[in-house]
């Protein structure tokens, strides 16, 4: 088994790149440099620069690379389809410019689905034409990423989002080839949505070339499901926080990845309220800490 870890801005609250709460990017790229990580996610287009010469030589000046990035958008519109894709070409671009590899596609959070997320008996499922709608644009968004820029996509189940909880993922992948997209496995969102996520790599190992390791706070997330918290409310409560302090059970995921080869990539995170006090750079160190106290180190290949 071989694991590539990365972190990104998503740690440092950075979701949108537009959002007047982010912090300045020198600042982040500074703090994922000191952190211990040598890869990273780019975040989303926008907020690092485009400009290919000035985003490598940032990156080279502190010593990382990039693993990828992921677009954010709302696949289940059709007719914002042009618009996500013209996003999709300029993230992919910015990956290929980095040397990153792979786009992790992510079906936009919409006030809707963010007010029952982690609550799968009232979430409403899409009807038919819009979920049409949602496998077009994943189908397209992907064939850009692979045909125009040569990347790997992959689809990444988000709480909140339209593609949650565990009969959306697997109706989205009945429909779509494993060679049109992967799946990109958030054990953070796993454990919001209901869904075991050493069981449900064990039955996609095959398709699952990138992972997001996110840990889940049992009391805040029980706490954020009783009251109706939507997804962004429990993000600023705290319901991520740092690996090895929550629920998700990393040792047994680390000896399933063993158990399949896994050869890939995995991007350490902690979604967080960027307005919320306190830095982030210690719960990252903290993460990598302990993923290498599991047996999982930059580029580690366990046995």
């Amino acid at each position: 088994m071989t694991v590539r870890l990365a972190t990104g801005p998503v740690s440092w609250g950075v979701d949108f790149a537009d959002s007047p709460s982010n912090p300045p990017w020198p600042r982040v790229l500074d703090d994922i440099g000191r952190s211990g990580f040598r890869h990273l996610e780019l975040g989303p287009v926008g907020y690092l620069p485009e400009d290919p010469r000035v985003l490598r030589a940032e990156l080279e000046r502190r010593g990382l690379e990039a693993s990828g990035s992921f677009v954010f958008q709302p696949l289940h519109e059709r007719k914002r389809l042009t618009q996500i894709l013209a996003v999709t070409r300029r993230t992919c671009a910015a990956i290929a410019a980095a040397g990153g590899r792979f786009l992790v596609v992510i079906d936009l959070v919409t006030p809707e689905r963010s007010a029952t997320a982690g609550r799968s008996d009232v979430a409403r499922r899409l009807e038919l034409y819009d979920w049409q709608a949602l496998v077009d644009g994943v189908r397209a968004v992907a064939a850009v990423a692979s045909i125009e820029f040569g990347l790997h996509p992959v689809f990444h189940p988000h709480a909140g989002s339209y593609v949650e909880f565990e009969d959306e993922i697997e109706r989205l992948l009945a429909a779509l080839p494993p060679h049109a997209i992967g799946l990109c496995l958030d054990t953070g969102h796993c454990g919001y949505a209901g869904i075991d996520a050493v069981r449900l790599y064990r039955r996609h190992a095959a398709r699952i070339p990138y992972l997001h390791l996110k840990d889940l706070d049992r009391e805040v997330h029980a706490r954020a499901v009783a009251r109706g918290m939507d997804f962004w409310q429990a993000v600023s409560a705290g319901v991520f926080c740092p690996l090895g302090l929550g629920c998700v059970r990393f040792p047994a995921l680390v000896r399933e990845l063993a158990a399949h080869g896994f050869d890939g990539w995995a991007t350490v995170e902690q979604d967080r309220d960027a307005r919320r006090p306190g830095p982030a750079l210690p719960d990252v160190i903290a993460g990598r800490a302990y993923l290498e106290s599991i047996g999982v180190a930059q580029g580690a290949s366990v046995p």
